[in-house]
């Protein structure tokens, strides 16, 4: 039971640290809090059964960053949405020269 715990703490917090990198925002709090929660119970399981806690304690360093790095992100940096005038220009522009071709088109029927 330890050994799963901490397996899961293990990828959780990853999955923490790999979503609080990319720009998913708060997401990340998801994994980072189930990382801490599991790593926990691992703890108090290991306590108990007076095992070494050294990758516990590594989890909870890698849960510790990943929820650093998911405040700072959230903080400090803005996701503005550019707008691309020139890429609008240039559809407007390929649609206006469809339209003349389509115009010039002569049917004959």
């Amino acid at each position: 039971m330890r050994l799963v715990l901490i397996i899961l703490a293990l990828l959780a917090a990853l999955a923490g640290v790999a979503l609080s990198i990319l720009p998913f925002g708060s997401l990340a709090l998801i994994p980072i809090i189930l990382a801490f929660v599991l790593g926990l119970i691992a703890f108090q399981i290991s306590k108990k059964a007076e095992q070494p806690t050294g990758l516990i304690k590594l989890i909870f360093l890698v849960t510790i960053v990943a929820l650093g790095l998911t405040i700072y992100r959230t903080i400090f940096d803005e996701n503005e949405v550019a707008v691309d005038t020139e890429a609008i220009q240039k559809d407007e522009d390929r649609i206006e020269d469809a339209k003349k071709e389509l115009e010039d088109i002569n049917i004959d029927e």
